[in-house]
């Protein structure tokens, strides 16, 4: 049987070479979703791939488990700095 570590291995490969659908692919497993490493991965994918619910998701699900990390607060605060953006001269003609 494939253990966690060699999953999330994988998909950081596969990340490395911007395969960002195949590393999804990878970490599609049900089973993994409770692990946190594989919950960050999979937030900065989709950071990456500018999906910014899905990110802002799986980085909240990773701080319910590590709620001092410093990179998942910022990645948070980044998508919600993006979701939040509006600019009154842009949407106002």
């Amino acid at each position: 049987m494939i253990q966690i570590e060699d999953i999330i291995n994988q998909a950081r490969a596969a990340l490395e070479q911007n395969a960002h659908e195949k590393a999804l692919a990878i970490l599609s497993d049900q089973s993994i979703l409770t692990n946190k490493e594989a919950l960050f991965l999979k937030g900065e994918i989709y950071f990456k791939l500018q999906r910014w619910g899905e990110a802002l998701n799986h980085f909240s699900l990773f701080l319910e488990q590590s709620p001092s990390d410093k990179k998942a607060e910022s990645y948070c605060t980044m998508i919600r700095n993006i979701l939040g953006f509006f600019h009154k001269d842009l949407y106002n003609p």
